[in-house]
């Protein structure tokens, strides 16, 4: 038995999959490809499958990553890919299929492209804050008060899209809406469209992940 990473995009409709669903969805694709994948034991048993940092609801990935383990060693990563590509639907799309070779607890950011008509003339004195300070509620719902400035490690404007490298793993995550929302409420501006794709999960090296 081995672990391996199968990196794909999510795209189109697919974005309004909520992570639940999609972790469900995920399960029945694998099962439909037959790629001897391993189950969980006990009563309960279900495939074996870890996402490195589940996509928000309404976001486009284009470089998603999932853990699964394949019971049978001379099913290579190759005949793994072609399986799940043979069975797949639009809007997934798989790239590769990988051994490991970095740990999940590597992950430290990720980045984003932030697609507006017009972006706000503002956006950019306002991200290069020496603080932003906001609310956020936590995983028990307890809402505290953050810094957004240190969780942000770089960013650029270009063509009214707003590339931007934020933390993200299981230690610390933001979702760059929370950055959008904290911006439309502390300045003049309306809240106005704009679409998210997540390109990149980076290392705590801002590495791509591999």
């Amino acid at each position: 038995m081995r672990t391996v990473r199968v990196f794909y995009k999510k795209k189109g409709r697919m974005k309004f999959i909520s992570h639940l669903d999609m972790t469900r969805f995920m399960s029945r694709l694998i099962t439909k490809s037959k790629i001897p994948v391993w189950y969980t034991e006990g009563f309960n048993r279900h495939i074996y499958m870890n996402f490195a940092v589940p996509l928000s609801l309404g976001f486009e990935g284009l470089y998603e990553i999932l853990e699964i383990r394949i019971m049978d060693d001379n099913f290579t990563n190759d005949d793994c890919l072609a399986a799940l590509n043979n069975v797949t639907v639009e809007g997934i799309e798989f790239m590769s299929v990988c051994d490991q070779k970095q740990n999940m607890k590597d992950i430290g950011f990720a980045e984003y492209k932030l697609y507006f008509d017009n972006i706000p003339e503002k956006l950019e004195d306002f991200l290069n804050s020496e603080s932003i300070l906001c609310e956020k509620k936590g995983k028990k719902g307890k809402i505290k008060e953050i810094d957004l400035i240190p969780k942000i490690k770089k960013f650029s404007i270009e063509n009214n899209v707003l590339d931007i490298i934020v933390v993200a793993g299981n230690e610390d995550n933001l979702n760059p809406t929370l950055i959008m929302d904290t911006f439309f409420s502390q300045t003049e501006n309306s809240p106005l469209f704009y679409s998210v794709e997540r390109i990149a999960i980076l290392n705590k090296n801002c590495q791509i992940f591999e």
